[in-house]
Parts: structure tokens; sequence; C-alpha cells
């Protein structure tokens, strides 16, 4: 099957142009570019933005739509919309900071620590410091510190402070108006977590299943951000058996250059550089392109629906003609539409284990995880041990963790308790 070009400039002499706006021009995302470029507009008299929005063809893609979606209620918001908006959503730590008062903290010396251990709470809502290092900052004992951190059991979100999802569940035991019976066998429950079997014989073990699914993992999920809507720069696409690769025209905005008459050298100035931002823009586009275009010859394979091959930024900055480093620039936040679904540019790199490449390795993991048995859980010394044996490598444990969190895979520990959970 052919590649089927849809769009192709000839590219241009770097040198020639200005890097020191190339550069960032080349680096910045496409949801931010047009804030970029109307920030050099706005101290250029000759250029003139208007947004690429309202005069884009439309986008079948939902996250594309999404984002319009977003951008024109902001744009079109009023001052006082946008203030509220700013100060409507409260931040975990601000919630958390205007609770630290009596009767819980009465003391200074309690609110001090309370707020020392707010500095280590993470945006999950988990403790993650150390009680003997707080002690020392504030100058008391560590037991004080201890005792002011159990206090966190009564503040909300509830479970927040706790140091791992079974003491958060315990704190968020206090949400619920529970009498001593139900309260000491959730506790039991909870600390036995792994053996929950035990308890399905106990008169109000489907009472206490009932409550166990209205805590939260982690307990701040409340107010975690949101992840923004993922904007690709381009779509590759099969049309009538050829690979397609189109630009995502909506997001970048129209440049119109206007020359002045006050000013003659200022005047002449900016419009050069208007006149070169417009070239440069095409650039971007261009070298995004053309790094697509390597990407389809390189990774062929995956494109038809198989797996990725190992690729280094140096050979595609060979194939094209540039250092390594604007490559990496060039693919730095930048994302493709495939129909496959959504890739950052650098999904397409990877190193490799021997001939294997980490994609394949990862896609490996992803895959024994989805058909692991949920009773018993692969750890990741199982699956370090089945990889060296699939694959025929050697490589150490510690990259199993790194390529599980790549992959947003919880730990053998925290699946087995989700596993526990959705079995109630």
């Amino acid at each position: 099957m052919a590649v089927k070009q849809v769009f192709n400039l000839k590219q241009k002499q770097i040198p020639r142009l200005s890097m020191q706006t190339w550069l960032p021009l080349l680096q910045c995302s496409l949801s931010d570019l047009e804030k970029h470029i109307q920030n050099i507009a706005n101290e250029n008299p000759c250029l003139e933005v208007s947004s690429g929005f309202e005069v884009a063809e439309s986008s079948s893609s939902s996250t594309h739509q999404a984002y319009l979606s977003y951008q024109n209620h902001v744009s079109n918001a009023s001052s006082d919309e946008i203030e509220w908006m700013s100060i409507s959503t409260q931040s975990l730590y601000e919630k958390l900071d205007e609770q630290i008062a009596a009767p819980l903290f009465p003391t200074p010396i309690s609110q001090k620590i309370a707020k020392q251990i707010i500095f280590y709470i993470s945006d999950e809502g988990y403790f993650e410091g150390d009680i003997e290092e707080i002690a020392t900052q504030c100058g008391v004992p560590a037991a004080q510190v201890e005792s002011v951190r159990q206090r966190f059991a009564y503040l909300q979100p509830y479970g927040v402070g706790a140091k791992d999802y079974k003491e958060s569940f315990l704190f968020q035991l206090n949400e619920f108006d529970l009498d001593d019976d139900m309260s000491l066998l959730l506790s039991a429950m909870i600390i036995q977590f792994e053996s929950l079997e035990k308890f399905i014989s106990h008169p109000r073990f489907s009472e206490a299943k009932e409550i166990l699914k209205h805590l939260k993992n982690p307990p701040a999920i409340k107010y975690m951000p949101s992840e923004p809507p993922i904007l690709p720069d381009l779509f590759v696409y099969f049309d009538e058996d050829e690979l397609t690769i189109k630009m995502n025209n909506a997001f970048y905005p129209d440049l119109k250059v206007t020359q002045i008459d006050k000013y003659e050298n200022f005047a002449k100035q900016k419009f050069k550089e208007a006149r070169e931002l417009v070239k440069l823009l095409d650039l971007r586009k261009s070298t995004l392109y053309n790094i697509t275009l390597v990407l389809l010859e390189k990774q062929y394979s995956f494109f038809m629906g198989g797996t990725l091959k190992p690729l280094k930024l140096q050979d595609v900055a060979e194939e094209l003609g540039f250092n390594e480093s604007t490559i990496s620039r060039a693919i730095s936040g930048k994302y493709m539409e495939t129909e496959h679904g959504i890739y950052s540019f650098k999904d397409f790199f990877s190193n490799a284990i021997g001939n294997v490449s980490t994609a394949e390795l990862k896609e490996f993991i992803q895959r024994l995880i989805q058909s692991e048995d949920k009773n018993k859980p692969y750890s990741d010394k199982a699956i370090h041990e089945m990889l060296e044996a699939r694959f025929g490598i050697q490589m150490v444990r510690r990259s199993i963790a790194k390529y599980r969190q790549e992959l947003d895979i919880p730990s053998f520990k925290e699946r087995k308790f989700l596993y526990q959970l959705e079995m109630l």
C-alpha cells in the first residue's frame, strides 16, 4: 500500500531564518500555538492573527471537538464569568488548609505541624513525607507529629493524609454513621483485605460490602485535575487503501501581513519579521509532515496493525538532514491520530534490549496483565522472568516497574485490591 501525500512544502534552509523565533515555534504544542503567535503579534504592528477555529474544516475527532468547545466557551465568557471560574474550583491544598483550626488543631504548634504535613501530601491525597523529618523541622517529638497526622482522619476529603490505601479506607470510615459492630467488621476487612473470603459467612457481610464500594482510592480523586483533551497535530488514515497524512489545520491561526507607513526603518524590520513568521509556520507544518513520512516508512508494520520497531531520533534526523536536537524539539508534545488511536510522536521512538523494542516489551506486559488470574496477579518478579524467557534477553527487574508506570498499570498489590473490590 502506498502513502498518499496531501501536503507538500519544499524544505527551506533554516540557517537563513531566525533560530530565535524558529525553535520555540517548532517546540510549541498545538494547543499553545495560537497563544504563542499572538504574543509575537502583540509586538508587531505588521502582523494580524485570526483564529484558525473559525475558518478550519470541521474534524471528526472527538478530542478536537471537545477542545474546540472549551476554547469557544472561554473566549466568549465575560470577565466576571472567567473570574468566577478561576475561584470556584478549590484545590485540595486550599481545602485542607482552611480546616487547620480548632477544635482539631487548637494550638499554634499543632497548626504548624498540620500545615507542614500538608506540604508532604501528594495530589492523590496520600502522605509521602517522613515523620522524623517533620518533627525536626517543627522542633517537636515524632510522636506528636504522628498524633497530629492521625487527626487528618477527620478532615475532608475523607481518607486524605493516610500513608496507604488501607489506612485511607480506615480514615474514610469516619464519613459513615456506623455502629460499633459494623465499624469493627469493616476495620478488620480493610486490614485483611487480601483475605476477604474469611468474612463471607459474617451475617453483616453484604452490608459491609456496600460500604466498601463507596470508599475512594485515591482519597483525593475529586480534587485531581482532569487531563485536557489531546490535540493531534495531524491525522494518518487509509483512503482507498493508501495511507494518507493530513495536517490538523483547525488549530493553526491565520496570519495576515500588512505594511505600515510610519517609522520607515522600524516598519521595514517588523514587516520582514512578519513575513518570516509566516514562512516559519509553514516550515513547522512541513517539518512535522516530513517526520511523519519517515515514521510511516520506518514503522510501516505498526500502521498495518503490527508492533513498533526500535527507532532512534538520530535515524530520522539523518534521513531529513536535521540535527537530532531539532527532531527532539519537533516531536516534543506532538501527537498524531491514527486508526489505532492517538499516539505521541515519542511513542514511535524506542530503544531496544537485544533485538526487541521497548514498545514490544510493554505490549507483552500489557497482554500479561489483561489475561492474568485476578486471584493471583503477576508480581514484577514473575513478569521479569516471563519476559526474559519469552524474548531470550537479560534485563534489570526495576525496568518492569518503569514500564508499568508508563502504561499506567498499578502494582500487583494494588491490582489485587482492585480485583477483590470488583468481585465483592
